[in-house]
């Protein structure tokens, strides 16, 4: 295993094209403070976060119910690198030619879509590559317990950019196939170029937030050489 952990984690900022993020210094070392403190107000589905159950059902489980055996470990990569492009409708076809062998239940999806566009236009969401229904049923039948995704990967994401959510939730697949069932989703990820190995050991963790159906996730990877 390669020693050098990656970080695969979209910084948070307030100057984000989708996301409106406050942050304030309440401590401020110009004002004369002893300390020097950062305030933030930022959604728990902003940037590179885990998605819990209670995000889509009422009363479901909340991101502290989740094992956290679940997202550290080792993780198998979905490459898809080398075959998208703008607009790619990611369907089971293409995901049975790359899908890791002997079936992992911890799946990262590496298509460098931020290497086509920034995660900070507006083409990154609105131009994406995206998962069909069929590719996502074909993941639930691999019995997967958490993806991560480096792409925007529900074709609805791409209108939010707008404020604009589509209904029902059925037009969001990975939401309605894998989270409804309690696949973990971590979403947004980048910098899926450094990932090397066809596997990676992976530290994906969320903040401990009560009651939360979701929290911003920090993601760090080393590559695992064979």
């Amino acid at each position: 295993m390669d020693n050098t952990w990656i970080d695969l984690s979209m910084p948070i900022s307030n100057q984000h094209i989708r996301w409106h993020t406050t942050l304030e210094k309440k401590g401020n070392f110009n004002s004369g403070d002893l300390f020097e403190a950062t305030q933030i107000q930022v959604s728990c589905h902003a940037f590179t976060h885990m998605d819990a159950l209670s995000h889509i059902n009422k009363g479901g489980y909340t991101i502290l119910d989740i094992d956290p055996n679940t997202y550290i470990g080792e993780f198998y990569i979905v490459d898809l690198s080398k075959e998208i492009t703008e607009n790619l409708a990611i369907t089971a076809d293409i995901l049975e030619r790359v899908w890791p062998k002997g079936d992992p239940d911890k799946i990262i999806f590496k298509t460098q879509w931020d290497t086509f566009y920034s995660y900070n236009t507006k083409e990154f969401w609105t131009k994406s590559p995206y998962l069909t229904d069929d590719a996502v049923i074909f993941m639930w039948h691999k019995n997967i317990t958490i993806v991560a995704f480096d792409f925007p990967q529900d074709y609805p994401i791409r209108s939010w950019v707008e404020n604009r959510i589509d209904k029902p939730l059925e037009k969001h697949p990975t939401h309605y196939h894998l989270l409804s069932r309690g696949v973990t989703l971590v979403e947004y990820i980048c910098n899926t170029k450094s990932i090397t190995s066809h596997k990676v050991y992976a530290v994906m963790v969320p903040i401990a937030i009560e009651n939360a159906d979701g929290s911003p996730c920090r993601v760090l990877i080393k590559n695992i050489t064979e």
